[in-house]
């Protein structure tokens, strides 16, 4: 665990080099910023798992569980679970949004708030765009990569290593606090949380680290595809509303239904899993 820190530190710091050279600091530019994501997004989630992996075992992929691919069941049980979830996503995002500090911690909530807003104008300014080009661009950017990236580094990396230690749910919960946290937005923490847990089961029942990757892909693209439907006037729903307020109802449905799914399909993947 020491050694992918401090090769994730030095990766992080050569890449961001790397893209100061490449793009300067004019990060107001968004081709800039975008191509500044690429570079960082590798360098931070992507090189040091496989460097991990190659300096780990003979058989880095097979280490890493990305080897073979997954079966059809296990891939549409994981696209389809995300799609349903996005209702409870949503809402539980609103109920973390209730969340008030007390007095003496007004500064704190104050920072977390700007920083929140910051984060939501950056993802706005990424996701503009008006052309099918643009739209794959950020499919590309902001689904394939962090998707790959993030359950190559989280599950991939950090929950296996987690689980030479500890008992498996262990590692789950302690890789999602992990997940979550490292995103810096306190406002999405607990459907981040919760999310980083189910894509950890995911890759602890099927040991194949494409589902959690689909899963994850699925969630992301959604939301690009919405806001470029509805950025360029084809649709008017809100994907990242449903559940919310008026529409609450829909975001406890999709949590029951979640919940069903899941446990529907955990016992029958844990004994296929166990059974590799």
């Amino acid at each position: 665990m020491l050694h992918l820190v401090a090769f994730t530190f030095i990766s992080a710091l050569l890449f961001s080099m790397l893209s100061i050279i490449i793009v300067g600091n004019d990060l107001n530019n968004i081709d800039s910023l975008k191509i500044t994501q690429f570079i960082q997004s590798v360098g931070i989630f992507i090189l040091p798992p496989l460097f991990m992996a190659f300096m780990r075992s003979a058989k880095p992929f097979e280490l890493l569980k990305i080897n073979r691919r997954p079966d059809f069941r296990s891939a549409m049980y994981a696209i389809i679970a995300m799609v349903i979830a996005i209702p409870a996503i949503n809402l539980l995002g609103e109920i973390n949004h209730m969340i008030k500090f007390p007095q003496s911690l007004s500064l704190i909530e104050d920072y977390l708030i700007e920083m929140e807003q910051r984060a939501e104008e950056l993802t706005n300014t990424m996701l503009s765009v008006n052309s099918v080009s643009g739209l794959i661009v950020n499919l590309g950017l902001i689904a394939v990569i962090p998707a790959i990236g993030e359950e190559l580094f989280f599950r991939g990396t950090i929950q296996r290593l987690l689980q030479d230690k500890m008992k498996m749910h262990v590692a789950v919960w302690v890789t999602a606090l992990i997940f979550s946290s490292i995103h810096f937005q306190f406002y999405g923490f607990i459907p981040r949380l919760l999310m980083g847990a189910f894509l950890g089961y995911l890759f602890a029942w099927t040991q194949n680290l494409w589902v959690p990757i689909l899963a994850h892909f699925t969630n992301n693209a959604l939301a690009v595809v919405f806001y470029y439907l509805k950025n360029t006037g084809q649709t008017t729903v809100d994907i990242e509303n449903v559940g919310k307020s008026e529409t609450y109802l829909f975001g406890i449905i999709s949590i029951v239904i979640a919940l069903v799914w899941i446990f529907l399909f955990r016992p029958i993947e844990k004994k296929r899993s166990e059974s590799i």
